[in-house]
């Protein structure tokens, strides 16, 4: 059995779990696989038809010979029963031999199995491939790409028609998804905002808004529609006023003691202390950090007391939860709570051995606390990367720990960005890493981190525009991160935007002049212009 996968990579494997080096390595052989596996109407294709798109420009003999070379190097890679002929005409490929994703998504959409077919889909139709000088195929290519995605859309915008009539809670992550697919669709994403506000998270209702008014003014020039605006405009009327208990959440005074501990049940009485009940240590932490300005802003997030959380409506309870990094069930348990945040702490200060020990010992202090196992997970990533350890030490015990997370909670989305990003670097799993960090960003929009793995993804599949809005995003969510500045930089060196990059990284050195990364992506820029000696300087 000869598996294809074309959804957001290209890859062949066989039955024994090789991949066919040498078939991978000749682009007009891949061209003519994706061309025999998924041509329409199925079955042979003529050879006149096929020595027309992939060499047009030759001359009747040359294409003959060249797709008889082209056929014998398949043959040999995929085995001489994989390739049939039908006279001397005609030619294709067994389909008793072979599996292939698109051909899977199209028999799914047939069968109108809505929701499998959009669980299957990994991304464009061999992102990234293109073969010079046969324009036929390029324009073949283009009109399935863009033809299978267009079906996939319409597949999950089915699914949640069906969610809908029946009421079901997946709702909101299934439209989610299926605006994802077409993020132009101006209906759609009306249709997840209003989801959103109906399930009662208006401020996410209003981050989709935002999403959509940067990707229409990125992509296409544009502004949202009048029907948009007023839509937002009701949203964001309904939510400004439930922002007040997010901020009689913060701290009377602003320059609390670390060491201050206050109990929020023995605040004085009163309208004006009974707003300000917070456990003072975890602010003063917070404060502390944020006038370091070496933490990510979603570490310093407040605290809200279980007094506070008696004198708040269920409304205003929802939008400050949804501000907050953990949910409740994870904030209300204060010392493991305390852990967690220092692990996090240390590992946005670069900490990343300190912040290993922290979660460690929370998680065998805690065993069914599972944003510890996470954070662990993490942490030994970043070892790796960083290389403090070896990925045979590393890989494995981040696996370990990610799968325990989700084993205990299955909506960590940090556990999925995790497992995502060791199929990607380890296992070389497009399709499954796609998954994966998409389950994560469907569960947690508002992580830069999903984002950040998300636009590596992107990266790794020559997609650099999307891979630069992945960083732009990430960036916006989280602007006191110097990382993610510098990850926009990187993004922008890869997109061959120089002269945006060497401006991101002058302005990152201007706010974080000690952070070293920032003066190495200059470097790097400079070195991409043809500049050595303002790279070495």
């Amino acid at each position: 059995m000869i598996e294809i996968r074309v959804l957001g990579t290209f890859g062949i494997r066989l039955s024994d779990g090789n991949v066919p080096a040498v078939a991978l390595t000749q682009p007009k052989r891949m061209a003519l696989l994706l061309y025999l596996t998924l041509a329409e109407p199925a079955g042979p294709q003529s050879r006149d038809s096929l020595m027309a798109l992939l060499w047009p420009d030759a001359d009747a003999e040359s294409a003959r010979h060249s797709l008889r070379n082209a056929l014998y190097g398949l043959r040999q890679t995929l085995g001489e029963a994989a390739i049939v002929s039908r006279g001397e005409g005609y030619v294709g490929l067994d389909p008793s031999a072979l599996r292939c994703d698109a051909l899977e998504i199209r028999r799914l959409l047939g069968e109108q199995r809505w929701e499998d077919a959009v669980a299957l889909w990994g991304g464009d139709l061999a992102p990234g491939f293109h073969i010079s000088e046969a324009s036929e195929f390029e324009h073949w290519l283009d009109d399935q790409r863009a033809g299978l995605r267009r079906a996939v859309t319409d597949a999950a915008w089915r699914r949640v028609d069906e969610l809908e009539r029946s009421g079901d809670a997946g709702l909101v992550p299934a439209a989610q998804r299926a605006w994802a697919l077409e993020p132009s669709n101006e209906t759609g994403a009306r249709r997840l905002m209003r989801f959103l506000d109906a399930s009662g998270q208006r401020a996410a209702a209003l981050r989709a808004y935002d999403d959509l008014t940067d990707y229409l003014r990125r992509e296409c020039e544009a502004e949202p529609s009048a029907e948009t605006r007023k839509l937002a405009a009701e949203l964001k009327a309904r939510v400004e006023p439930q922002v007040s208990p997010i901020t009689r959440a913060l701290p009377a005074s602003p320059q609390p003691t670390v060491h201050q501990t206050v109990d929020s049940d023995s605040v004085a009485s009163g309208p004006a202390k009974d707003s300000r009940r917070v456990s003072v240590t975890m602010a003063g932490i917070a404060g502390a950090l944020l006038m370091a300005g070496v933490v990510s802003v979603f570490a310093l997030r407040p605290a809200v007391s279980t007094a506070q959380r008696a004198d708040t409506t269920s409304t205003e309870m929802t939008e400050i939860e949804n501000s907050l990094r953990l949910p409740l069930r994870y904030r209300q348990d204060t010392s493991a709570y305390g852990s967690y945040l220092r692990g996090m702490t240390l590992r946005f200060n670069g900490g990343i051995e300190a912040s290993r020990d922290t979660f460690a010992a929370l998680v065998d202090r805690e065993p069914l606390y599972a944003p510890g196992y996470a954070g662990l997970a993490h942490a030994y990533l970043l070892l790796e990367f960083s290389g403090w350890t070896t990925p045979a030490e590393g890989g494995p015990k981040a696996e370990t720990a990610a799968r325990k997370a989700l084993a205990l909670d299955s909506t960590v989305a940090s556990g999925y960005t995790a497992l995502g990003a060791i199929e990607l670097i380890w296992r070389w799993n497009a399709l499954r890493a796609r998954e994966l960090i998409d389950r994560a960003v469907a569960l947690d929009p508002g992580d830069p981190e999903n984002h950040i793995v998300l636009g590596v993804w992107f990266r790794w599949q020559g997609q650099a525009d999307s891979a630069l809005a992945e960083a732009r995003k990430a960036h916006e969510l989280d602007p006191l991160s110097a990382a993610h500045s510098s990850r926009v930089g990187v993004a922008l060196i890869y997109a061959r935007r120089y002269a945006d990059a060497e401006a991101m990284y002058r302005q990152t050195i201007r706010d974080y002049p000690t952070q070293g990364h920032s003066y190495m992506g200059l470097a790097h820029v400079y070195r991409a212009e043809g500049r050595p000696r303002d790279a070495l300087e």
